[in-house]
């Protein structure tokens, strides 16, 4: 019985050395993208007016390809919590469709801030016909969900944030009229009510605070502003210091519709959730005093 060797018999030739594979390295990456954001800008400045314009070197076309994201499975969002005072804190990578905030149960918990309830607020992955969003809820909680806005229409009810202040608008509709059903008059004699209140008629701001109501703004004028500057601002906060002098506009459209603006102040203007939001790439938004970053991937 005969066993096959691997060694040479005399006069055989050595197998040609197998390649091996070879990995590319972080670093080469990072070079290859440096390379490639080079490329892109030596292309993007304009020829000044009046400047001769570079011929281009003669060679083959590059065409750049598109960073790969995933094509199969739902994108990672990214949510981070805040530090106190800071525009940065503890990431954490959403890879769930729903992530729960709350001060006792849930995904992020805040157990330190009285303010969140013990489930207070939603993150939803949704799939639509345009491809995935995501979706901020409130959960009912006591005292809110807020997102902070660059501008909004008001309707009535609307609860808004600006510095340490919580106000409310009222839209002023007055009450509508008692109908009959069938269109005749009543038979019975209709209780007097007098005429209602003219803050019920009239739109207005109405300051609040833990033990209700404060200030009440009826709303004559086309346009107010509110702020620390007293004499600029007809809704003036001169005491608090988390406001800007002029923090935002408040003003009527052609359509009586009414509008608050955020005047690029520090603090921003936040809006209190009344329904779910679909949120963009790139937001802000507050649970208690606990103030998040989400980013969509």
């Amino acid at each position: 019985m005969s066993v096959k060797q691997d060694l040479l018999s005399p006069g055989d030739s050595a197998p040609e050395p197998r390649e091996a594979t070879r990995l590319e390295s972080d670093e080469e990456v990072r070079q290859a993208l440096q390379a490639r954001r080079a490329r892109l800008a030596a292309r993007a400045p304009a020829a000044k007016p009046g400047a001769q314009a570079k011929t281009p070197a003669a060679g083959p076309v590059e065409i750049e390809a598109q960073p790969e994201r995933p094509l199969l499975r739902p994108p990672t969002g990214m949510l981070c919590a805040l530090d106190d005072g800071k525009l940065d804190g503890e990431w954490v990578r959403l890879r769930a469709d729903r992530t729960v905030i709350g001060r006792i149960d849930g995904d992020v918990r805040i157990p330190h801030d009285g303010l969140i309830s013990s489930r207070h607020a939603e993150l939803v992955r949704q799939h639509g016909p345009s491809g995935f969003h995501w979706v901020l809820i409130d959960l009912q909680s006591t005292n809110g969900t807020f997102v902070r806005i660059g501008s909004s229409v008001l309707r009535n009810e609307n609860e808004v944030i600006i510095g340490s202040g919580r106000y409310r608008f009222e839209a002023g509709a007055a009450p509508a009229p008692r109908i009959d059903p069938a269109g005749a008059p009543p038979q019975t004699t209709q209780e007097w009510s007098g005429p209602a209140p003219v803050q019920s008629l009239v739109p207005a701001l109405v300051e609040l605070s833990p033990a209700g109501p404060v200030n009440r703004t009826a709303l004559t004028l086309p346009e107010y502003w509110i702020g620390r500057d007293a004499k600029a601002c007809a809704i003036s906060r001169p005491d608090d210091l988390l406001v800007n002098g002029r923090h935002a506009r408040l003003y009527r459209d052609a359509k009586a519709r009414w509008h608050i603006e955020n005047n690029k102040s520090l603090n921003g203007v936040w809006l209190r959730l009344a329904e779910p939001m679909p949120l963009g790439g790139a937001c802000q938004f507050r649970v208690g005093e606990q103030r998040f970053i989400f980013r969509a991937n």
